[in-house]
């Protein structure tokens, strides 16, 4: 049973950032997720995911990019940590179970 499971379908705000942490490839992109919330209003949201190993592999493969549209599914993840002055900050990713670009059909 999964408690913590998140699904977006959204745009990349930018090109992915590949790295290797700990002799383990990590890709990072943000997605925007639109969504109507009526009256003709559109609410946007922008979250990070960060996906390791295949989905680094997987995300040179197809060659992301900027713009590109991303359907993920995953767990979201919540850090906490103090800045420099010693306030408390929190910041969420999501961990990608799966995720794949979405391709526009060819027109004939």
């Amino acid at each position: 049973m999964l408690n913590n499971r998140i699904i977006l379908k959204g745009n990349l705000t930018r090109d992915p950032e590949y790295k290797t942490v700990s002799d383990r490839d990590l890709v990072t992109f943000r997605v925007a997720v639109n969504e109507s919330v009526g009256n003709g209003k559109e609410e946007t949201i922008y979250l990070d995911v960060d996906g390791w190993g295949s989905h680094a592999a997987y995300s040179k493969n197809v060659d992301l990019v900027k713009g590109d549209r991303v359907i993920v599914d995953g767990r979201l993840r919540q850090r906490n940590w103090e800045d420099k002055d010693g306030n408390p900050r929190t910041s969420y990713s999501v961990l990608p179970s799966t995720f794949s670009k979405v391709v526009k059909p060819v027109a004939k």
